[in-house]
């Protein structure tokens, strides 16, 4: 394992210092959208000083806020982001990109059923921290429910034609 983060580093950073920083940081801060995002960055020529423009210039060292971007906003923004004529990034705004605002009040979370529940089989969507999406399921729903996953990763998982028996329909969807 940490030969392959070394040679992520090594492929995503290069020897800029910042971004190593930086790539440390995220792969503390979300390991798995960390990596997606420094994969999607380096397909699009987004690597070493770059990449630490974008976390030091443009996201003020926000790191969950950079990893963000990384996935979400669209390549063309990011470079005029980044590509500022006197060698440092445009900031982003306080809503820049839009759905980064709504994001940090919560997120969706997919929980399903365990086994011998009466909806055994069966999932709910819930919006709200980690720890809201849990109490506002005991709340409708009691207990006896299995897992709790990010909708990104849900729906990741839910496209692949292995996935689980158990991911089936959702029944209901709480905000």
């Amino acid at each position: 394992m940490d030969e392959l983060l070394f040679m992520m580093a090594k492929e995503y950073c290069g020897n800029n210092i910042g971004a190593i920083s930086f790539f440390c940081e995220a792969l503390g801060t979300d390991l798995d959208k960390a990596v997606d995002g420094f994969g999607r960055m380096s397909q699009n020529g987004i690597t070493g000083e770059k990449l630490y423009i974008l976390w030091n210039d443009c996201c003020d060292r926000d790191t969950k806020r950079t990893i963000y971007i990384m996935l979400h906003d669209n390549i063309e923004s990011i470079h005029k982001h980044i590509n500022h004529e006197n060698g440092r990034g445009i900031p982003y705004t306080v809503n820049e990109p839009e759905p980064y605002k709504k994001e940090e009040k919560g997120e969706w979370w997919i929980i399903t059923f365990g086994y011998g529940h009466e909806h055994e089989g069966k999932c709910v969507k819930i919006k709200g921290t980690y720890e809201e999406a849990r109490a506002k399921m005991v709340d409708k729903y009691g207990i006896r429910f299995a897992f709790q996953y990010p909708e990104e990763k849900w729906e990741k998982d839910w496209n692949d034609p292995n996935r689980p028996y158990w991911m089936e329909d959702i029944i209901d969807t709480i905000s």
